[in-house]
């Protein structure tokens, strides 16, 4: 990621994957130790982690280990991986990992110490007591414990798992099994915590998710967590009770603005990002990034929403691609046909300036215009110096199911040909004879939002809408719901397809076209304007 100084300048990003993820894993980071903080501060004996090859069992319980390392000694006993081949799939361990805390077959059979081969659970058992008794507080990773105990007689393998977690109870120790046999184990009566790793298909989407089963002495407020494994890492998803809402910025109140201007607001004039030539930013640099530069100009974006999705987050994207436009000197037309409209502007009006002069806001509810201006006027006398004053509002339209499609057309035609004055001012004949995309190419696109796809009447001057913006180089945006009549038609006229819906408390958007993955959404609290991260779910 830039850094916030660049980003500042509205400098674009390179698309490196790594870079992109960085913020929002910044974001999530702090989730697993808080999800695991009060069970683990009890000093319990023993935990289970469980789930089928590939659910990051192995990942979750060296992440567990990391957390405990400064209070425990920590061993890891493997029946397949070595220390180099853990260092090679998990870089980070390597510094709190050393040589001699792991045990597998190869350094086993090379050093003759204890034989670890398949049915050697006596000796593995061995093993495990002697650390717990003769290491002061050992912290005990035995993945895969089932890979070596399936062959034994139930009786003796109960009598095995008892006897390792009473040592590792009597001497202060910790001891974590791994199983990949969720279902075909004999120790869920035993430990302590039990965690259950699964892979799941969401329409086509597979989305990791770890349920908590038991906690003994721990109280669960919420047993299910999303997780991805970007960069080896078991990085948690924080939930949204956690993640909602960007108006109570941390690290508003510095008398700052955004733009270095003195001020007792608690917001900051959103910073524009400027994407590079033949695209628009989406007000993302995460999702620039992902759509390998932005929106290009005469680019169609659905966004597919889940009836269920907290608005809250649809909120932020669009209006990320308002303020960015607007700041930017664009012009945006907005479909607040369904939506309230003095909600979305106290979402724009306190991050920008008198660019709202380039809004224009099509809605079928009346809006008492002179009050959100007085409003804002008693805002804009709080900033010390008088600077980002507001001395205009954005244009409201006044629309109806049967008119509004025709009079946004009638909006659309009178701004371009607005546009089309300005730029021509100054030129020759020859130049008024250019082609609408031609000029489209010089002047700035405009951004075109859409709240749905509405009835079949208005279909013809929705056609002609959407084909205009099109041919003039403007970017459109359609807001439709999972399940609408009208989504084939959306799906076949966009460029680009962005699903959101939630799962587990998590806001999740794929992109469907073009293929380019699944990301959590995390809003970002911090900048004093509305923000989001993405987190890449792998």
């Amino acid at each position: 990621m830039q850094s916030r100084e660049d980003e500042g300048k509205g400098v674009y990003g390179t698309g490196n994957d790594n870079n992109n993820n960085s913020n929002a894993i910044r974001i999530a980071g702090s989730e697993l130790r808080n999800v695991f903080r009060d069970f683990l501060n009890m000093e319990p004996t023993s935990m289970l982690i469980r789930g089928l090859p590939g659910t990051g069992k192995t990942t979750l319980a060296l992440e567990l280990m990391q957390l405990m390392h400064e209070k425990y000694n920590c061993f890891y006993i493997s029946t397949r991986v070595s220390l180099a081949r853990l260092q090679r799939y998990f870089p980070w361990i390597i510094g709190y990992l050393k040589d001699e805390s792991v045990f597998s077959y190869d350094k086993i059979e090379k050093d003759s110490v204890i034989d670890l081969r398949l049915g050697s659970a006596t000796g593995t058992v061995e093993l495990v007591i002697d650390m717990l008794i003769n290491k002061k507080r050992a912290f005990v990773v035995l993945d895969s414990w089932d890979a070596l105990a399936k062959e034994i007689k139930y009786e003796d393998r109960m009598k095995m798992e008892k006897t390792m977690i009473t040592v590792a109870d009597t001497n202060d120790g910790f001891l974590l099994f791994v199983s990949e046999e969720p279902e075909m184990n004999t120790l869920s009566y035993l430990v302590d915590g039990i965690v259950t790793l699964s892979i799941k298909d969401d329409d086509g989407v597979s989305i990791r998710s770890m349920h908590l089963d038991k906690m003994r002495g721990v109280a669960l407020y919420n047993s299910t967590y999303t997780y991805t494994l970007l960069e080896s890492r078991f990085t948690l998803v924080p939930m949204m009770q956690y993640n909602s809402t960007y108006y109570g910025c941390k690290g508003c109140d510095d008398g700052n603005n955004g733009d270095g201007n003195s001020s007792s607001s608690s917001s900051r004039l959103f910073k524009p990002l400027y994407a590079r030539a033949g695209f628009v930013s989406t007000g993302s640099k995460d999702t620039d990034n992902i759509l390998h530069g932005g929106l290009e100009y005469g680019s169609t974006l659905l966004l597919e929403i889940d009836p269920g999705l907290d608005m809250v987050f649809l909120k932020t994207i669009l209006v990320c691609m308002i303020l960015n436009m607007l700041r930017s000197n664009g012009k945006v037309m907005l479909d607040a046909l369904d939506a309230p409209v003095s909600s979305m502007l106290s979402s724009i009006l306190p991050f920008c300036t008198d660019e709202v002069k380039n809004l224009t806001v099509f809605s079928s509810s009346k809006v008492d215009t002179s009050r959100i201006y007085e409003q804002w006027m008693m805002m804009s006398k709080r900033k010390k110096d008088g600077k980002g004053m507001l001395n205009t509002l954005p244009s409201i339209v006044n629309i109806n199911d049967s008119n509004y499609m025709h009079i946004m057309l009638e909006k659309y035609v009178e701004l371009k040909r607005v546009d089309g004055a300005n730029s021509s001012d100054g030129k020759n004949d020859d130049d008024h004879n250019s082609t609408s995309k031609e000029m489209a190419n010089t002047a700035k696109p405009l951004l075109l939002l859409l709240d749905r796809i509405h009835a079949n009447d208005s279909r013809i001057h929705e056609g002609m809408l959407l084909t205009s913006a099109k041919d003039n180089g403007d970017v459109a945006v359609i807001v439709e719901r999972m399940g609408s009549n009208n989504l084939p038609y959306a799906k076949s006229i966009s460029d680009v397809h962005l699903r959101l819906w939630s799962r587990n408390g998590v806001c999740l958007m794929h992109s469907a076209k073009p293929s380019l993955g699944t990301y959590a959404i995390l809003l970002d609290r911090e900048r004093g304007y509305p923000a989001y991260s993405l987190l890449r779910m792998v």
